[in-house]
């Protein structure tokens, strides 16, 4: 008996991720980039500065007030984002650009009442746009 079951059991493979399959194609590198730089979290407010003018202190001014109004101490983080393009001295450039830029937002919100505690700057570059941006997140 044992006989027959060792050579029953010869032909027996263990179970694993070849088993049911090939390895899965990898996501495109716009999925990736996406996926790290997003981090899941969706702006509140994005202002592009593309050329075309655009008035966002009302708008601006609408979506802090309900962010407000859903949490009271809300902290409102400003992202410079620019576009990654170029050598790293144009990129520099391009940030500080728009740092200018979401300073001129964060007085804006400071004017508007939000108090500087709860408003944090930062800058990074972005492959995915092609003009300069302010983001607003809120947490």
């Amino acid at each position: 008996m044992s006989l027959a079951l060792g050579c029953a059991l010869a032909g027996c493979g263990l179970v694993d991720q070849t088993t049911f399959g090939a390895r899965p194609a990898p996501p495109a590198p716009d999925q990736l980039t996406e996926a790290l730089q997003s981090r899941g979290a969706i702006p509140l407010v994005t202002i592009r500065y593309d050329g075309a003018a655009f008035v966002y202190a009302e708008p601006l001014a609408t979506a802090i007030d309900s962010a407000e109004s859903r949490k009271p101490d809300v902290v409102f983080d400003v992202v410079t984002a620019v576009p990654a393009v170029g050598d790293p001295t144009t990129q520099v450039q391009a940030i500080e650009q728009g740092q200018g830029d979401a300073q001129q937002v964060m007085d804006w919100m400071a004017d508007d009442g939000v108090t500087p505690d709860r408003i944090h700057l930062s800058a990074r570059t972005d492959p995915t746009i092609r003009a300069r941006e302010v983001r607003i997140y809120v947490r």
